[in-house]
């Protein structure tokens, strides 16, 4: 690997005629105030940490170039040979990537916030962790690219080629997938909440741990061009999809297996909806990633859970559906941050369910849940009877459960055995 300031070789000159020969000249050149460099070679040049963004770089050779940490935000990256580059955690956001290739790269962790990929060839690139929240990769080749735990929500892979690509655990929440080629695809545990699935294709993809509804309910339907392999968990988390079966069929699964499956997972649903206390979760904006977290393993684990973005009806007036659901689900699930509690819509919920508490001779409804240590150290309420009402319960442990897993499992499983029926205390959830 070259270093930062070693010759470069390079097969052309840029616009006003001068010739790259270093990677040194390229940084001398832009503080001088130059910024565009059209089909310069820096093939293999050591560019860590530094800082192209808003530069001209289309048609650049880039090949086998250390990028990791790089700010290239708003560049201009448009058919730039970047294969085997690596770009861990380098800054993307608004990047012209178009027709660019990043075959082989290392992408993990990098953000690409409303980069544009569009026909970008991605094939086994790894992107593991990556933001491409809103990113454009329509027509994009990901055959082979690894995009474990990216969050691709609200990205549009229309016509994308997604043959045999990794999206286990990944986030494509509201992500348009229309006409895409999932031939092979893992989806293991991937949040499909309103996707767009019309037209897509399947053939033997993996649809394991996941919600079949946005697939099963596509309009056009996704094409299966094969048969394709789904879980017992899937179906037990897509068991009120009306067409549940039909989907079932098409994948692959022989008609009296369906009907047997489906047979069982009403059967074991019924009994945990028996079981569990159904809960609505209060929470502010800036926490709603950990809050659909919480909902998914919720909602995995059989628990009816009213979250806003999934239930909430299109029309209905806002105080109207947070009282709603504060009255008539079974506990109410409380995310206490520095980020949620002077929320006045999360003050509202809470005094709601506090009235409700009151109304009923002083039930417990409410169980709160902790991200930080803002409840006890520093949130001041108008009303301190609210704050003293949340601190005199046991304040659940969820501090470092937003991206470690073992933690949020181990307050998963305290907040689940608060839930049953048999129990009704919200001071259980503190007890190992």
């Amino acid at each position: 690997m070259l270093r930062s300031w070693q010759a470069v070789g390079t097969r052309r000159t840029n616009g006003g005629g001068k010739r790259l020969v270093s990677v040194q000249d390229l940084f001398t050149r832009q503080a001088a105030g130059e910024w565009a460099f059209p089909g310069v070679d820096l093939f293999g040049a050591d560019l860590s940490g530094a800082d192209l963004s808003g530069m001209a770089l289309s048609g650049a050779n880039l090949r086998g170039a250390n990028l990791t940490s790089a700010n290239l935000t708003r560049a201009d990256l448009s058919g730039v040979d970047l294969s085997g580059a690596n770009l861990h955690g380098a800054h993307l956001t608004g990047a012209n990537l178009t027709s660019a290739n990043l075959r082989g790269a290392n992408v993990c962790g990098a953000d690409l916030r409303g980069a544009n990929l569009t026909s970008a060839k991605l094939r086994g690139a790894n992107l593991t962790e990556a933001n491409l929240t809103e990113a454009n990769l329509t027509d994009a080749n990901l055959t082979e690219a690894n995009f474990s735990d990216a969050d691709l929500s609200g990205a549009k892979l229309t016509g994308a080629i997604v043959f045999k690509g990794n999206l286990t655990e990944a986030n494509l929440t509201e992500a348009n997938l229309s006409d895409a080629d999932l031939s092979g695809a893992i989806f293991t545990s991937a949040i499909l909440s309103t996707a767009k699935f019309c037209d897509a294709i399947l053939f033997d993809t993996l649809l394991l741990d996941v919600d079949l509804t946005q697939l099963s309910a596509a309009a056009p339907s996704v094409r299966h061009e094969g048969p394709s392999h789904v879980d017992y968990k899937s179906i037990l988390r897509s068991i009120r999809v009306p067409n549940l079966k039909d989907f079932l069929v098409r994948t692959g699964m022989p008609e009296v297996f369906v009907e047997y499956d489906v047979a069982c997972a009403l059967a074991i649903k019924t009994d945990m909806f028996k079981i569990l206390q159904s809960t609505f979760i209060s929470y502010g904006a800036p926490d709603e990633p950990f809050a659909r977290k919480l909902y998914e393993a919720l909602h995995r684990n059989g628990v009816t859970t009213f979250f806003f973005p999934e239930h909430a009806e299109p029309g209905e007036k806002l105080h109207r559906t947070m009282r709603k659901g504060v009255n008539e689900y079974d506990r109410v699930i409380l995310i206490c941050s520095r980020s949620s509690l002077d929320r006045k819509g999360v003050l509202n919920e809470l005094e709601e369910i506090l009235t409700r508490e009151a109304r009923d001779g002083g039930a417990s409804y409410l169980i709160p849940i902790r991200l930080d240590d803002y409840v006890f150290t520093g949130w001041k309420p108008p009303n301190a009877d609210v704050a003293q009402a949340v601190r005199d319960r046991v304040v659940a442990d969820f501090e470092g459960a937003e991206t470690d897993d073992a933690k949020f499992q181990a307050g998963l499983q305290k907040l689940i055995r608060a839930l049953r029926k048999k129990t009704v205390e919200g001071a259980d959830v503190g007890k190992g």
